[in-house]
């Protein structure tokens, strides 16, 4: 073996040590926990997995005839169609609004913009609850202001669940803000300045040339927000416990119910096993999208 080839295996050698840690933390976080949550699907379990017994596909079946079950699947669709598409369009209007400032008024807005998405959905929820406290908030305390009476938010089927979205709205904003405002920047000034030469005027800059140059972030930032509602649960533990009557519940906290309320570990992970298949039907399909965008 030459030196130079000596040279190349070390270097393959260190570089295959770099990279093992995310590997091992893959395996034993991720990939590991995922496979035995395939496993327990099969069998009927509790916290003492010795009682287990098998059940093959019967769990995944039982699912079909649980109407709980379903209802917290059809929410949890509803939560990826109400939130996405908003959070997409509040996002991009305020990172159009934004765009126009200075580089120091941007820095500041940024900030603002992803404060909620650092501090998390636990501490925003415990904020909007008092803001939806039918007694004392501040949003019946606005409305009563105009004669309107107190609205029982988190209580009533009829805007529970829309509460819920609300909240979830304000903390998934901050990212989508971010990577448009990149998006952005990277439009090269001269088609703008070629737009304007054309007596473009400033919508059609935006509906024209703006909203289409930035198309691979818009498609990144869809399936990142879908992936994170599918998979969001704290802000219906901490707003409503998933009530009244299961109208907002969503799929991951009747997970965290059937698990570690109820105690059936072989019904949980079978509904996670449901759960990461259309999660991953979803994402491949919004990959394709953008592959065919590039």
């Amino acid at each position: 073996m030459n030196k130079t080839s000596r040279h190349s295996s070390r270097a393959s050698r260190a570089a295959y040590f770099f990279i093992a840690p995310g590997y091992i933390a893959f395996l034993a976080l991720i990939l590991g926990p995922l496979l035995y949550s395939i496993y327990l699907s099969f069998f009927n379990a509790s916290f003492n997995l010795e009682a287990k017994t098998f059940r093959g596909l019967g769990q995944y079946l039982g699912l079909l005839d649980d109407s709980i079950f379903l209802k917290a699947l059809g929410n949890t669709f509803k939560y990826v169609l109400v939130v996405v598409p908003s959070a997409i369009v509040v996002s991009l209007v305020i990172a159009l609004m934004i765009e126009r400032f200075g580089p120091r008024l941007q820095g500041l807005f940024r900030g603002a913009f992803y404060l909620p998405t650092v501090a998390g959905g636990v501490i925003l929820s415990i904020v909007w609850i008092w803001i939806f406290n039918p007694t004392y908030g501040l949003l019946n305390y606005v409305l009563g202001a105009f004669g309107i009476q107190p609205v029982l938010w988190l209580s009533s089927p009829s805007t529970s669940f829309l509460s819920v979205c609300v909240v979830m709205l304000t903390y998934t904003i901050g990212q989508p803000i971010i990577l448009f405002l990149a998006g952005l920047a990277g439009i090269q000034q001269d088609i703008l300045d070629a737009a304007t030469v054309d007596g473009v005027n400033a919508w059609q800059r935006i509906l024209l040339i703006k909203i289409p140059c930035i198309r691979p972030v818009t498609l990144f930032v869809l399936a990142t927000l879908t992936i994170q509602i599918f998979q969001s649960w704290e802000t219906v533990f901490m707003l409503t416990q998933g009530g009244p009557s299961n109208s907002s519940t969503s799929l991951v906290f009747l997970i965290y119910q059937t698990a570690f309320i109820s105690a059936r570990v072989g019904k949980a992970a079978a509904m996670g096993v449901v759960l990461t298949v259309i999660i991953m039907i979803v994402t491949l399909f919004q990959i394709r999208m953008w592959r065919e965008e590039r």
